[in-house]
């Protein structure tokens, strides 16, 4: 939850409607609620019952709204002086919108609908309640003179911390940190919550420190080593999820790489037909990829990814601290992972990559979180942006890749050949110039990724028809630019045949 509080005029249900679009939750006045219960409105209650009756009133609204689904609650300027209510507070997000006298009498003069506006003393009692407030408050913003959208930025902003971000589409809300040892802290920044159900490899290194500081009740699932995208991984998990009676307000926690990650997530998002679910990604391509934007997905025999949902993680704790090319044997297709989404949607990102790939190369961490940081940052934006349309730029190189994936003996290689075929196949059909191939030809090459290989179109073309995103034919995102994706875009046979030839003699 988070909840508005402050003095009457503050601006808590505008900014409090705004937060609540953005955040894609329901926004909730708990003085409207006491309206709907009692058939009558607020100055009324007080007139006939009393300042006490409606407190009591507004205490038990607040107790229920608290206690149901997530929301962003805005409370009365009287609330939390009852010692009942601000204990009911506790354990949310409580956000002070910090307003002045001078500047809620400006906002209230012309209101006939404030039981409080003329009473004696209201200097002392804005004074008195400042203290109050402040004393709840997460994070307080001050409003005066400000437009609400502002104000409204300034709370994200301050939910999140500095070293976080909300990714907020229209169907989830999922808070981002990033921070060097944050392992050790997601007992404490995970919602309340009863228990914890843990999907991790068998054997790694984050579980005794996150284990450590848990603080609940919690299983860990430990899965083997090799794949685990499968139908049958997912059964094994069910059964412990139906063992461990994982109930709604239980979470799934997902430690590991991609890999760990998709099946962890598919667990949540179909179990009991959706559970909350957190992701402690621990490796590259988890960390800027796979663990923001919800989607989840399983490999069958026959095609990979054709099983998937989307369903946001409650929140995503990235820890930068150990993950290297000499700890995750998965690194390179991570970097291509962060070049993908710079190449799409913020070019400029491509600079940091190349600036940055000799000291990320050599896994030094504060090189490597940088990379975390943007790609982070850059896929949370297209992610917020919403829309089928949106999310499907993030394919870019991907149909390519997917169908590479079956053909290789190693497929970490897979998707950095998949964006230089996507920028060869462009080239072809006139959307991207020369300069366009060499972008991506010079950052791959800066990160130690392939360029080059040679694939066989009608082998390809078996793999295609059952893409997850084949239709009756197969279709590709290319670039009209660097940072222009197109989705969508049929190809003829000569010119992925080019295209592939192109690839093979990419040098």
């Amino acid at each position: 939850m988070i909840v508005l509080v402050g003095f009457m005029g503050a601006g808590k249900t505008t900014v409090g409607r705004l937060l609540a679009d953005r955040l894609g939750l329901p926004f909730v006045d708990t003085d409207l609620v006491v309206e709907e219960r009692e058939g009558r409105p607020v100055p009324e209650i007080f007139a006939t019952d009393g300042e006490t009756t409606f407190r009591d009133l507004e205490q038990a609204a607040v107790a229920d709204v608290l206690g149901g689904p997530e929301a962003v609650v805005s409370l009365g300027g009287g609330a939390c002086g009852r010692e009942g209510t601000r204990g009911i507070l506790r354990g949310h997000t409580v956000v002070h919108l910090d307003v002045s006298l001078a500047g809620a009498r400006e906002r209230t003069a012309a209101d006939p609908h404030r039981p409080m506006l003329h009473r004696p003393g209201l200097e002392d009692l804005h004074a008195a309640r400042r203290v109050v407030f402040e004393d709840l408050a997460d994070v307080s913003v001050v409003t005066d003179g400000r437009r609400a959208e502002a104000v409204t930025l300034e709370v994200l902003d301050g939910v999140t911390g500095h070293d976080g971000l909300l990714v907020t589409p229209p169907d989830g809300t999922s808070r981002v940190l990033v921070r060097p040892g944050v392992l050790g802290e997601i007992g404490g920044l995970l919602p309340a919550t009863a228990r914890v159900l843990i999907v991790a490899r068998a054997g790694d290194p984050a579980l005794p420190t996150i284990l450590a500081g848990l603080g609940r009740p919690g299983v860990v699932v430990e899965l083997p080593p090799g794949p685990v995208r499968t139908l049958a991984t997912y059964g094994l998990l069910a059964g412990r999820a139906v063992e461990f009676a994982l109930h709604p307000d239980d979470l799934v926690l997902a430690v590991g790489d991609a890999a760990v990650v998709d099946v962890a997530g598919f667990l949540a998002a179909t179990y009991r037909r959706g559970v909350r679910w957190a992701v402690v990604p621990r490796s590259l391509e988890a960390l800027v990829d796979s663990s923001i934007g919800g989607e989840i997905g399983l490999d069958l025999p026959q095609a990979p990814d054709v099983l998937g949902a989307i369903h946001h993680p409650v929140a995503v704790f990235d820890d930068p601290v150990g993950v290297s090319p000499e700890t995750d044997p998965r690194f390179a297709a991570g970097l291509a992972q962060a070049i993908k989404t710079a190449l799409v949607a913020d070019p400029a990102d491509l600079d940091l990559l190349v600036r940055e790939a000799p000291d990320v190369l050599a896994g030094r961490p504060e090189a490597v979180a940088a990379v975390i940081r943007r790609a982070v940052a850059t896929k949370a934006r297209i992610v917020t942006a919403g829309g089928r349309e949106t999310r499907r730029q993030l394919n870019y190189g991907c149909t390519f890749s997917r169908a590479f994936e079956q053909v290789l003996d190693d497929d970490v290689g897979a998707l950095p050949l998949g964006l230089m075929a996507a920028a060869h196949l462009a080239r072809r059909l006139g959307m991207l110039d020369d300069a366009g191939v060499e972008l991506h030809r010079r950052v791959l090459r800066a990160l130690g990724l392939p360029t080059s290989a040679r694939f066989e179109l009608p082998r390809l073309e078996t793999f295609w028809l059952r893409d997850r995103t084949s239709r009756n034919d197969v279709r590709f995102v290319l670039l009209r630019g660097p940072g222009r994706p197109e989705a969508g875009v049929p190809a003829d046979h000569d010119a992925l045949t080019g295209a592939l030839d192109d690839l093979a003699e990419d040098r």
